[in-house]
């Protein structure tokens, strides 16, 4: 069985330090430098370049809100005063990005992609490679938003937590 982990353990910034113990291990997350599609290419081929390793969802995060910041303008025409306008921009607001299309759903929380990702080795460094790709994800994942809420707000006691010390 593959190891597996979260978005944090096998980051861009942490396989720089690594080695082959990270080979075939397993993450999910919203980003890898490895997604094949034209933005992404051009901008971790640019960030490969000026910084001599590859990015990581930090850097794709604000490169992702500054594509988005940058539509909603070209969509308002650059009016940020009215800022009602500019909400209803931005939330309606669908963008191509490096990590793939975004866009936000009724509560203000974006939709995009999640992808699964094994560590392998490319050109001499481990990358994440894209195994699998959940297009679209909301906050929701597969349930329906009136549904979820209908529940208590996560916590200790919701869902049950029943074997845990007081």
């Amino acid at each position: 069985m593959k190891p597996i982990g979260g978005m944090t353990a096998l980051a861009e910034a942490v396989l720089r330090n690594m080695g082959d113990e990270a080979l075939g291990i397993i993450t999910s997350c919203w980003y890898s430098a490895e997604i094949d599609n034209p933005i992404n290419q051009k901008f971790a081929s640019a960030f490969r370049a000026q910084w001599k390793y590859d990015p990581g969802f930090y850097a794709a995060a604000t490169y992702t809100e500054a594509a988005v910041l940058e539509a909603t303008l070209n969509q308002i025409k650059g009016a940020v005063e009215d800022k009602p306008a500019f909400m209803k921009a931005v939330r309606a607001i669908k963008v191509d990005t490096c990590r793939g299309p975004v866009q936000f759903d009724a509560y203000g929380n974006v939709i995009g992609n999640v992808y699964i990702r094994r560590v392998a080795r490319k050109e001499g460094r481990l990358v994440n490679t894209v195994i699998h790709t959940y297009p679209n994800v909301s906050q929701f994942w597969t349930y329906k938003p009136e549904e979820f809420l209908k529940n208590p707000v996560y916590s200790r006691d919701f869902p049950p937590a029943k074997n845990l010390e007081s």
